[in-house]
């Protein structure tokens, strides 16, 4: 039978280029051969794999290829209130945590994973893996553990970043991890398992909540309402609570694309380009129809690009993000990052983002005279619709399927009731050097 180590080998067999971007912009992998190579690990009670999001929780079992279920990071308590990922994640903000004591916030984690298993898989007597934040803080790390050990029964849990675990599902040694969340980006370069936290950036600036921000002030300036006698208005308050009652800004932004430079200079003019990408959408409003012009799907994102339309922060455009991660790298680690990109997190997702990513790093590179991005290249799975979403699960998910190595960098209650707190990755890479 092949070891553990062979079937991790096929992983990098399979690596080939293929379509997307440009011919050679996509390092792509097969999902059936990382489903095969995943299956036939460990064939013993599965891990849980969690990884929790500001925006959305995914929870599955080791071994597979997409979660169970991928959730709202929120839930209802038993007075009816509903409790949102603030609240669920204060512990890793000093001035929050403080607000209230360390119980009142436990229980806050222990209610929301009650509710996740509720929904998806039994906890009990199964190893877990958490799929964390590089910045989450040791109050939220013992917290989860409190309530993973002591209160849902699990065999043992252990802890890793998000951007460590993108790289496993490609087996990629060296990578410039960008994860690309609700509430901000964090990017950093990855090499060989460890994170280069002297050269991570992030920005808040670039998030999905931020393209919500936008598109809901291109949507007032742009949209319109086509009332049941056929006369078209301006929105006004009251359209805006229906719209938020049904979502909408979310549904508007989960539909945005992202466009060329080129293109996106013409509606900057506010000229409309020649060549028609999107037609104007119409959603259903309470017997009226809510009007969507082109421009709102087409520009929200270019506040991820155009300095001038960021008043409010001093965050760096995305492209100048990533240009100042690997100046600050190795000389010799410079131009091959640039050509493993793994970007994950839901705005990864959005049709256009790495061509114009690459666009802009070509033009970048260009200007200060380097030559990082001649050979600019993300990795993605051939076959799997919506990987970033869920990229840094996945590898948890072949992780998980190592049983052995879960199981010596993992603590279990008896640990966890002698004094041992769960390791930070920072210092299970330590013990190994």
């Amino acid at each position: 039978m092949a070891t553990a180590q062979e079937k991790l080998e096929s992983l990098r067999a399979a690596r080939r280029s293929s379509s997307g971007v440009s011919a050679a912009s996509i390092l792509s992998v097969s999902s059936s051969t990382l489903s095969q190579a995943i299956s036939s690990i460990d064939n013993g009670k599965s891990a849980v794999i969690i990884e929790l999001g500001t925006k959305f929780t995914k929870l599955g079992s080791a071994g597979e290829t997409t979660p169970r279920a991928i959730l709202r990071t929120e839930y209802i308590n038993e007075n009816g209130v509903k409790i949102d990922a603030n609240e669920i994640f204060a512990l890793n903000d000093r001035k929050k945590a403080a607000e209230k004591p360390v119980e009142y916030h436990e229980n806050i984690i222990s209610q929301f994973f009650k509710f996740l298993f509720l929904k998806a898989l039994a906890p009990t007597d199964r190893p877990f893996i958490i799929v964390e934040s590089v910045f989450m803080s040791i109050d939220m790390r013992n917290a989860i553990t409190k309530t993973v050990l002591e209160k849902l029964r699990a065999k043992s849990i252990m802890f890793m970043p998000t951007h460590i675990c993108s790289t496993f599902a490609f087996n990629s040694s060296k990578a410039l991890v960008i994860d690309i969340g609700h509430s901000e980006c964090v990017a950093m370069p990855v090499i060989e398992g460890v994170t280069m936290l002297s050269e991570f950036e992030s920005a808040h600036l670039i998030s999905g909540k931020i393209i919500e921000q936008r598109c809901r002030e291109l949507l007032k300036e742009h949209g319109q309402i086509d009332e049941i006698n056929g006369e078209r208005r301006g929105l006004n308050d009251t359209d805006f609570e229906e719209i938020d009652s049904n979502n909408l800004i979310e549904t508007i932004a989960i539909n945005s694309i992202c466009i060329g430079k080129e293109r996106a200079q013409i509606w900057k003019s506010g000229k409309i380009p020649e060549k028609e990408l999107l037609k104007e959408h119409v959603f259903a409003m309470n017997g009226k129809n809510l009007i969507i012009p082109p421009i709102v799907l087409e520009t929200p994102l270019e506040i991820f690009f155009d300095a001038s339309l960021n008043t409010q922060s001093f965050d760096k455009t995305l492209p100048q993000m990533l240009f100042s991660i690997v100046e600050k790298c190795p000389i010799d680690l410079r131009k091959s990052l640039l050509s493993n990109i793994i970007l994950i997190g839901g705005v990864s997702t959005i049709c256009g983002l790495k061509s114009r990513i690459k666009e802009e790093l070509i033009e970048i590179c260009q200007n200060a005279q380097k030559k990082y991005a001649e050979d600019v290249r993300f990795y993605q799975f051939s076959k799997l619709k919506n990987y970033p979403l869920f990229g840094a699960w996945l590898g948890a998910s072949l992780l998980g399927s190592l049983r052995e190595t879960v199981e010596r960098k993992s603590i279990s209650l008896q640990d966890w009731k002698s004094g041992k707190l769960a390791e930070d990755w920072t210092d299970i890479i330590d013990k190994n050097v």
